[in-house]
């Protein structure tokens, strides 16, 4: 009798901790799956999607954010309690989606549709209006732009898509590189076209597409000349551009005045992309800032030191950029 009742004892406890096994180790198989991707797993699958990716590309691409929750980690008591995309995961998304999933002709509507609904679900914003993926025309008279203006966005958009692709580069390379953040400090906000962190210093980048068209790169000759006047020369005709140099200088002293806040005494090195690679190029004087043809922008950050940078330090950094970053 008193055998049997052990047993029935033992059963009643023991049967109830077997089932938790068995769910425990479900959970394991299936939804834990997800607490181990990582960041590392976000730029791994990031560098695979590019413009006219094909649909199996976007597809798997899609498929992993469904499950990836996340490089932003709330603790307590060293437990998860909280994930969430990063500012700077956010903000390659919408790169991804304006850059490469808008315009892929090899995507349905359908497909881009269901895009943009998910990265706002996530967090993402500045995207919350549908586009007009069907016609050029009806987008112009949607958004009650000009030709002008369409084709100067368009130039521009196509420009920081080429930068970006070269800069996937350097991110195989082991640098960071941060798209489109708007910092603010001071009570200020900045927008930047690109921030690249590497080993080798922190460099601030801003693009122009000076002489390119609506079809891409185009033969023109730019002349930066005395008194800080920039003048191009395209068709045989002669026009006056803005010179971008306020705008430069005031991104650099915005991000070192960043850093230096956070008693990161580094400098920040600026630097002016130009992204029509048929471009000539003539500077007649010494600025404060690098002017670079896209095409030998790699060689030019490889070839730069502004600061020793320790690999624990470029991380910081990045947060630090990510603490004052005011879009997604």
């Amino acid at each position: 009798m008193v055998k049997y009742l052990i047993g029935i004892a033992i059963f009643i406890i023991v049967v109830p901790l077997v089932f938790k096994l068995i769910d425990v180790i479900r959970g394991n198989s299936n939804g834990n799956k997800e607490d181990e991707l990582t960041p590392a797993d976000f730029e791994r699958y990031k560098k695979s999607i590019h413009q006219n990716c094909s649909k199996e590309e976007f597809d798997a691409f899609f498929a992993f954010l469904r499950h990836y929750k996340g490089g932003y980690y709330r603790r307590r008591k060293g437990e998860v309690i909280y994930r969430d995309y990063t500012g700077r995961e956010k903000g390659d998304l919408k790169g991804i989606f304006y850059n490469i999933v808008f315009s892929n002709p090899n995507l349905s509507t359908e497909d881009k549709e269901e895009f943009r609904m998910f990265i706002i679900s996530k967090g993402v914003t500045g995207c919350n209006a549908r586009p007009d993926y069907e016609t050029r025309d009806s987008r112009l008279s949607n958004r009650k732009e000009t030709e002008d203006e369409y084709e100067k966005k368009e130039v521009g958009n196509k420009g920081e898509a080429e930068v970006r692709r070269l800069l996937s580069r350097l991110e195989y390379k082991g640098y960071l590189v941060i798209n489109g953040p708007v910092l603010e400090y001071n009570g200020r906000r900045v927008e930047f076209d690109h921030i690249v962190i590497g080993n080798n210093g922190v460099f601030a980048l801003e693009t122009k597409a000076f002489g390119s068209s609506v079809n891409g790169n185009s033969k023109a000759s730019l002349f930066i000349d005395k008194g800080d006047k920039w003048i191009l020369r395209k068709n045989g005709n002669n026009r006056e551009l803005k010179s971008p140099t306020e705008q430069i200088l005031l991104e650099r002293d915005h991000l070192k005045g960043i850093l230096h806040s956070a008693k990161e005494k580094i400098d920040v090195k600026p630097i002016l992309v130009l992204s029509n690679n048929d471009l000539f190029l003539k500077n007649n004087i010494r600025l404060e800032y690098e002017v670079v043809l896209l095409k030998n922008l790699e060689e030019l950050i490889d070839n730069s030191m502004v600061n020793r940078i320790f690999e624990e330090e470029k991380h910081f950094i990045a947060q630090i950029i990510d603490e004052h970053r005011k879009n997604a």
